[in-house]
């Protein structure tokens, strides 16, 4: 990344979670920044909107990279107005944002999910090679998206960028993780002792950062999709193991077997989130080796020790 202090780059979502982060490392590494969020915070330039009607002609003015991580995130509860962000921002409002930028930008990482590979994985990991199979609104969003990114990108000379992470964790967790984290930090038992069977992939924001850096330069990731995860997959015991020695409070797992907890989250409504406690999902990344030459910056131990200590 000799060039990087002559380079320019759009990130967008640049408040968020992951663009946040994102800001920052392109901002150490010697690049000029542009961020863009609904927010102040987020970087020089507040858009309230972004649709496919969003007109960005000043904000990319000169710019090299665009980094798009800003979308209607992924809800359990499903409502029709998630249903409208989803095609508005994730869809309408990417591709419209990859329209205007194919004139002058050189490449487009786009930000997508794992969920355009499905929910779960059974006998084998996913690969970035395998034929999308998004099961709810929010997977079939993106892979919408992918679809018309990588048309323009055949009928223009902008270099487009894939990827998909699973979840992505560090400082001040959501979800699961954040729940598992209150709940062993106020010294609750937990009745995962026996989900020691599954596997998880998980990604440390570290490593998805890191990630975004290599495929914002290196040749060979131009129009290339991506898995990416620690490389080092989990069961949700470990998981919660990990959490409580970040957390340095002892870990209380009881031994309730897996067929009664997955009967009791089908009972309380609550399948999905059985999904992601007892079932699998597993990603493949030799494709990420042997194209990119990459291995994670960081370890599983170092990402949940970075994201749960007190």
């Amino acid at each position: 990344m000799d060039d990087s202090g002559n380079k320019k780059v759009l990130v967008t979502g640049s408040s968020g979670f992951i663009g946040s982060h994102v800001v920052r490392e392109f901002i150490n590494l010697g690049y000029k920044v542009v961020g863009v969020s609904r927010s102040e915070q987020g970087g020089s330039h507040v858009m309230r909107d972004i649709s496919g009607d969003t007109d960005w002609s000043d904000v990319l003015e000169d710019i090299d990279i665009v980094i798009h991580c800003a979308a209607a995130v992924h809800q359990m509860e499903l409502s029709e107005s998630a249903l409208i962000s989803y095609q508005r921002l994730n869809v309408d409002g990417t591709l419209n944002l990859a329209e205007q930028a194919k004139a002058s930008v050189k490449r487009f990482i786009f930000l997508s999910t794992i969920k355009v590979n499905g929910e779960e994985t059974f006998d084998e990991k996913f690969f970035a090679a395998d034929v999308p199979n998004p099961i709810d609104s929010y997977g079939r969003s993106k892979e919408r998206a992918e679809a018309g990114l990588r048309e323009i990108a055949q009928s223009s000379k902008m270099e487009i960028v894939i990827i998909r992470p699973p979840l992505v964790y560090g400082p001040n967790p959501k979800g699961n993780l954040k729940k598992l984290a209150k709940y062993l930090d106020g010294k609750m038992p937990l009745p995962f002792g026996l989900v020691t069977s599954n596997s998880r992939s998980l990604l440390y924001v570290g490593n998805l950062v890191d990630f975004i850096c290599i495929c914002a330069e290196h040749k060979a990731a131009i129009n290339e999709t991506f898995l990416i995860s620690d490389d080092s997959d989990l069961t949700t015991a470990s998981i919660i193991s990990l959490i409580g020695k970040a957390l340095n409070v002892r870990t209380t797992l009881l031994p309730v077997p897996v067929f009664v907890l997955s009967l009791l989250f089908r009972a309380l409504g609550k399948k999905d989130y059985g999904t992601r406690l007892l079932g699998n999902l597993c990603v493949d990344v030799t494709k990420n080796k042997q194209l990119l030459d990459w291995k994670p910056k960081f370890s599983v131990q170092e990402g949940f020790h970075h994201s749960f200590k007190k």
